[in-house]
């Protein structure tokens, strides 16, 4: 186990005692609800074996609200005075829709560059918005606010870390909605926006859980989409710990770090990473919109990459792109 004394730190994920069924191994029997998840599974296009997951369908426009129900679910049963997250913007605003429903005290942390309507939009729910000059600032402020008693929903370390595990959890229920949603069939190929590495570590939990009780008896290889190399880097051999520098307009999926669940996620399913470029993104975005699918331009990457994917199966449905977040929320 990696650990933050080696300056080696990773993430950690709850250990449920019972026997694992299908159903169970979550935080909750019933966690805070705002109408999350259940969301659809389209067809992109008639000529090309790709579907997407469409996250952005989700309450306040993104996959984040799953991660915000657990935390908040989590946060009113141990009786922490409020919540407290480091966040660019759709996380923070999501965080914050949530404890203003369950009437908890929030305070998101930003930077300045915050978007002016992200912003407007955090401090209509009654959270507390601070912006700071950095990221690092940012963390600083909010391990205060966890001294003082709130649930941390973001990391807070440097080096950086996936968010909180709890909420974290939810993110299983991806893969457990789209073995449903596909007749009980599993696609081959999954395709994830990534930064942290949350997301694609959620759902790959949620897919070994499935194999681990024989609901199905392979994982689907996992791409992890980044905007510059960093991943790619880390699997030809580079320490997961280094900085990767790049510059990139894919705001939501940013970032210089690496995280040890993102690489095990890829490591595990047996696949890579995929470098998707400004261009390339926006490419997919319009497409996506010509066809009344409005995504913000991380979430297009998705769509983006998985036309650099050899899909030998030639069978409709085998790659699935999650599409993380709504074009109809500035960044």
């Amino acid at each position: 186990m990696q650990c933050k004394q080696t300056g080696e730190p990773s993430s950690v994920k709850p250990v449920y005692q019972d026997a694992f069924n299908g159903n169970n191994w979550l935080p909750f029997e019933k966690s805070l609800y705002l109408g999350e998840g259940n969301t659809p599974i389209i067809q992109f296009s008639n000529d090309y074996p790709l579907l997407i997951k469409n996250e952005s369908l989700n309450p306040t426009g993104s996959h984040k609200d799953r991660i915000s129900s657990y935390t908040i679910s989590m946060a009113l049963a141990k009786g922490y005075k409020g919540v407290v997250i480091a966040s660019s913007g759709n996380a923070g605003l999501s965080l914050a829709s949530y404890a203003s429903y369950a009437q908890l005290p929030c305070i998101v942390i930003s930077t300045y560059k915050l978007n002016k309507t992200i912003a407007n939009m955090i401090e209509s729910t009654g959270a507390k918005l601070i912006c700071t000059n950095s990221s690092f600032v940012r963390w600083n402020i909010t391990k205060q606010y966890v001294a003082d008693g709130f649930y941390p929903a973001t990391n807070f370390l440097n080096p950086p870390v996936g968010s909180q595990p709890i909420g974290v959890q939810a993110f299983k229920n991806i893969a457990r909605e789209c073995y449903a949603q596909l007749n009980y069939q599993i696609p081959a190929k999954v395709i994830v926006p990534t930064s942290r590495g949350d997301l694609i570590w959620g759902i790959f939990e949620g897919f070994k859980e499935l194999k681990q009780i024989n609901l199905i008896d392979h994982i689907p290889k996992m791409y992890a989409v980044e905007p510059f190399q960093r991943i790619s880097k880390v699997l030809e051999g580079q320490p997961y710990t280094n900085i990767f520098d790049g510059t990139t307009e894919l705001t939501s999926i940013n970032g210089q770090t690496v995280t040890f669940q993102a690489i095990q996620a890829v490591k595990e399913s047996n696949e890579a990473a995929i470098v998707v470029s400004n261009q390339e993104a926006q490419v997919a975005q319009k497409l996506a919109s010509h066809r009344g699918i409005h995504l913000e331009l991380s979430s297009a990457a998705a769509i983006a990459a998985s036309e650099k994917i050899d899909d030998t199966l030639n069978e409709k449905g085998s790659i699935m792109a999650i599409t993380t977040s709504s074009n109809f929320l500035p960044v």
